[in-house]
């Protein structure tokens, strides 16, 4: 059986309705806007209950850990190891290393890394500049497999009435 291709009719018929069509996308715009005021005093409302009801909570924790390193540096000897393990948890100490380097340092650290051949230890991003190659000639854009797509797209734009007073 042969394919056939279904035409439907569009849906406005005529340049009022589409005016009609495009003011009611600019009500659902509004709309939308106003929904998101309400979203945000919402959560602006439930971030300050949260902050308000998880600071006493998040001190008495505070307190806690502060107590709690008190005694195991007070008692370091009795651990097992570097750790003790209790019905709640783990206490111990843990070797941790930081390289520290000031930020003004940094390129001279890179320049020296580089002078040592010492460049697997710098990092380097390679990103291809798009807005820059389209602006080349056809003859750049074929030697590296491009080209330029131009199509014809649809747009709109919706007439605010507080913008036309």
């Amino acid at each position: 059986m042969a394919r056939k291709k279904v035409l439907s009719e569009p849906a406005l018929r005529d340049w009022a309705a589409v005016n009609e069509a495009l003011r009611d996308i600019r009500e659902c715009r509004h709309a939308l806007i106003e929904m998101g005021v309400e979203k945000d005093r919402r959560i602006d409302s439930i971030k300050d209950e949260y902050a308000k009801n998880a600071l006493p909570i998040q001190n008495r924790i505070k307190r806690l850990e502060g107590e709690v390193k008190e005694y195991v540096d007070a008692h370091r000897a009795e651990l097992s190891g570097k750790s003790r393990t209790l019905t709640f948890g783990v206490v111990g100490y843990r070797i941790s290393s930081k390289l520290m380097l000031a930020t003004s340092k940094a390129a001279e650290a890179i320049a020296t890394l580089k002078a040592m051949g010492r460049t697997e230890l710098i990092k380097t991003t390679e990103t291809l500049d798009r807005e820059a190659l389209k602006k080349q000639p056809q003859s750049v854009l074929e030697q590296v497999g491009a080209y330029i797509k131009v199509t014809d797209e649809f747009y709109y734009d919706v007439e605010d009435t507080a913008s036309m007073t």
